[in-house]
């Protein structure tokens, strides 16, 4: 379990899901969503341990250069999130699909498989997007400082593999299309840059897809 901060909101997050109503199907679908850095991995893992619920990443649906310049889609593929992931645990079924291949930083991976739970987590950058607001019951913003966030980035990403076009992305998203006030819940993140909270192994928090695809 983490400490600082990410537990306390992983409390909160704990608690307020129970409080909420499970959406159809039975399921409670919960985006944990934020900026590159803030902690949503470790938050979402403390919740998951505590309350058993199936646990997807957006950054398993990477995809590169595959939508609009400046916007978000251009690095997810959320027709297959939904249709592969979201859709099939919301029915009770098993999620199958394959994951973008962060050590090969192209293509996919084995298959993997997610067992429903009543309580769903969809956690990354982009678990909040309109794309997803239909199968998505509720959301929750990871609120963690802009210096503290890029501290932890700079420590984890090679110079040559910083994308400033992410960032981009990312700010128009978190600013004009989910901005903080439109979440359901908002939480603090990590615990500060000495018990900052490290990134999920293979994410593009990791590495901010750098050309290398190794994770950070």
């Amino acid at each position: 379990m983490p400490g600082g901060r990410s537990a306390a909101a992983a409390r909160r997050v704990t608690r307020a899901a129970a409080r909420w109503p499970a959406g159809r199907g039975g399921v409670l679908i919960v985006a944990i969503d934020g900026p590159g850095g803030s902690g949503k991995s470790t938050i979402a893992a403390a919740v998951t341990e505590a309350t058993g619920a199936a646990l997807v990443h957006t950054d398993d649906f990477f995809r590169p250069g595959g939508g609009p310049e400046g916007s978000l889609d251009r690095y997810y593929d959320w027709r297959r999130l939904r249709a592969q992931a979201l859709e099939p645990l919301r029915a009770r079924r098993d999620a199958v699909f394959r994951r973008f291949d962060w050590d090969r930083g192209r293509g996919l991976g084995g298959p993997v498989t997610v067992s429903p739970a009543g309580l769903l987590l969809l956690e990354g950058v982009f678990s909040a997007a309109p794309q997803l607001a239909d199968l998505v019951d509720r959301t929750v913003f990871v609120d963690t400082p802009e210096p503290e966030r890029l501290r932890r980035l700079r420590g984890r990403i090679a110079p040559e593999e910083w994308d400033d076009n992410w960032l981009l992305a990312e700010q128009a998203y978190f600013g004009l299309t989910r901005p903080p006030a439109s979440f359901d819940l908002t939480v603090p993140g990590g615990s500060g840059p000495g018990g900052a909270p490290g990134p999920r192994s293979g994410s593009i928090e990791a590495q901010l897809h750098g050309s290398s695809g190794q994770p950070g």
